[in-house]
């Protein structure tokens, strides 16, 4: 499974991360201490800036000869300036959100020194950057099982995507990714690369206020999934539901669909923190299995890249599926 992780001038990886674990394919610079917005950038390799530059098509002369005076109307390329590559297609109104702004915009959101940036990088030619910090404190699950507080800013240069900022919590014991949006959370904000995006901070800082009460819904949700144990009927529903496995018109499973059953099957069983006293056999395992599937097992269709896909990608959809079956089962 390719990467798909961009590159710095020198060839290398374009990411960084802070710990002994390295994450996606062992590639990234490794810091052994907590970096700042500044550090951050540099050690990414995301010290570059985006030029929005007028779209041109070649347009033939009479001496056969070609040039590029031809302009679209409306239409504009971002540029990397580093490399001078195309990241993407955009309009009139579409504002570049360079990636140190974009990083000064976190710290404005989550306020200064209150969080630890964790990893960082960028993807393809450099068409969407992420920062992943590290909020104070924890959620205690069970007393062995610990999820720590992550929240992910995600930006794009090639104008698919709006300034993003979504919870991404991490299970210490696996290091499986928790991408749980709640019911009545403010979970994401959205900002779209226009000319007021710098006059939207306040909005999304307040917007995330809701920061604490996420996190005790999401742990009063998570300790209730430790109480309700998980029988073989139900757990083959649970991954039916959510869609890891599918049936065929005659109501039967393929053969890839039961290979699919048998992993995450093996998972909920096996998987690792799984088999912790107060989790094995419960609907918080049947949810953890499917986070270890999609994080580790799973080759997603259509993405040749794991990190997007387990961040904010069909893994990541995948995941909220299976949060939102997992709190079905326990209301």
């Amino acid at each position: 499974m390719s990467h798909n992780l961009g590159k710095k001038a020198d060839g290398s990886a374009s990411m960084f991360y802070v710990g002994n674990e390295k994450p996606w394919h062992s590639l990234g610079t490794k810091l052994d201490n907590p970096a700042t917005a500044a550090e951050a950038i540099i050690a990414a390799g995301l010290d570059w800036t985006v030029e929005k530059r007028v779209l041109r098509y070649p347009i033939k002369r009479e001496d056969g000869t070609m040039d590029l005076s031809g302009i679209v109307a409306h239409a504009y390329t971002t540029v990397r300036s580093d490399t001078q590559e195309s990241l993407g297609i955009v309009g009139e109104r579409y504002t570049v959100l360079q990636n140190k702004d974009a990083f000064s915009f976190f710290d404005a959101i989550v306020g200064e020194k209150s969080a630890v940036y964790h990893t960082a990088g960028a993807l393809g030619c450099g068409e969407k950057v992420w920062l992943l910090a590290k909020l104070p404190g924890h959620i205690k699950v069970t007393k062995d099982d610990v999820v720590e507080k992550y929240l992910l800013l995600s930006n794009s240069h090639d104008g698919t995507s709006a300034v993003q900022v979504l919870w991404a919590n991490l299970r210490v014991v696996c290091s499986n990714t928790l991408n749980a949006a709640i019911s009545g959370a403010n979970d994401i904000n959205r900002l779209r690369h226009t000319v007021s995006i710098g006059m939207k901070v306040d909005e999304v800082r307040k917007n995330l206020g809701i920061i604490s009460s996420y996190y005790e819904q999401f742990e009063s949700l998570s300790q209730r999934m430790t109480q309700v144990q998980v029988n073989k009927k139900s757990l083959n529903e649970f991954f039916q539901k959510i869609g890891i496995v599918t049936k065929d018109e005659d109501d039967k499973l393929s053969t890839r669909a039961e290979n699919i059953l048998h992993k995450v099957t093996q998972l909920f069983e096996h998987g690792k923190g799984n088999d912790i006293p107060g989790v094995k056999g419960t609907v918080w395992a049947a949810y953890n299995s499917v986070t270890e599937y999609a994080d580790y097992v799973r080759v997603s269709r259509g993405e040749n890249n794991r990190a997007k896909s387990i961040l904010y990608g069909s893994g990541a959809q995948l995941k909220q599926r299976a949060w939102n079956e997992s709190v079905a089962m326990i209301k």
